[in-house]
């Protein structure tokens, strides 16, 4: 694949925490923006496809997707919950 190089403007906050886990991580900076960008892209990808399967099948209910967090590994959060800020 190859590469280019932008500019991005992004709040101060955020370039450095990005910058903190590129250091800790013994990364670039791009490498970790790029991460995020694609971890957000596959992101938009499955929501597409939950909106098809839940078109053509109906929408999962809270039993399920408790069944598939739990499957996961992954905390289930209900609507309307947002997940607790790690320490």
């Amino acid at each position: 694949m190859s590469t280019g190089r932008v500019t991005v403007s992004m709040p101060e906050e955020l370039r450095s925490a990005a910058s903190e886990i590129a250091k800790q991580l013994d990364v670039s900076f791009s490498a970790v923006v790029t991460a995020a960008l694609a971890d957000w892209m596959r992101g938009r990808l499955v929501d597409a496809w939950l909106a098809e399967h839940q078109a053509t099948h109906g929408p999962f209910d809270e039993a399920e997707l408790q069944d598939l967090a739990a499957e996961a590994g992954v905390p289930y959060l209900s609507p309307g919950r947002v997940a607790e800020p790690a320490p």
